[in-house]
């Protein structure tokens, strides 16, 4: 009897401590989302423009350029603008086959709400992509060609028609 009192109760406070865990986690998520500059304001985001390699894009602030990815981080042809790991702009170049496979892996992974964008022109770039998520973890995929280039957007924490997404995007520029 005892037994069966003490494993129900660590069973609660086990519960109990997964369950604070995870509303902590969406709490972060909250803020990310809310930390999202409202349409009300005209300025758009506050940040500064800063280049890496073949690109040049606008880094809210609170965020941070990294360049390169874990398997070289002096590729000149990958960068991230990032708030946090579940919260970034992953930008790649590759050659069109790279940028192919790539694209349909993700494209028949993240399929939760998935949503393909009709055709878009901004920054003078023509996207093909998809959104995907739901509310709390949103994201899309993005890819183009564009002077020569093949380039693959990744966003977490986004959906593709946020003020947000469409600002950096607008600010990018590649340098070729």
């Amino acid at each position: 009897m005892k037994k069966s009192i003490l494993t129900r109760s660590i069973s609660i406070i086990l519960a109990t401590s997964l369950m604070l865990g995870m509303t902590a986690c969406g709490d972060s998520s909250n803020t990310d989302s809310s930390s999202e500059v409202s349409s009300s304001d005209s300025e758009g985001i506050k940040g500064e423009t800063k280049t890496w390699g073949s690109y040049t894009v606008l880094v809210p602030e609170g965020w941070y350029l990294k360049g390169g990815d874990v398997f070289d981080e002096k590729d000149e042809n990958i960068c991230s603008v990032r708030k946090s790991d579940f919260v970034y702009f992953d930008f790649k170049s590759e050659t069109e086959e790279v940028m192919k496979k790539q694209y349909e892996y993700n494209h028949n992974t993240y399929t939760l709400n998935q949503k393909d964008l009709e055709q878009t022109e901004i920054a003078g770039i023509s996207w093909n992509g998809f959104d995907y998520g739901s509310e709390i973890n949103p994201g899309f995929e993005l890819y183009a060609a564009y002077k020569g280039k093949y380039l693959r957007v990744s966003c977490v924490g986004f959906t593709f028609n946020s003020r947000q997404a469409q600002e950096i995007l607008s600010s990018l520029k590649i340098n070729v």
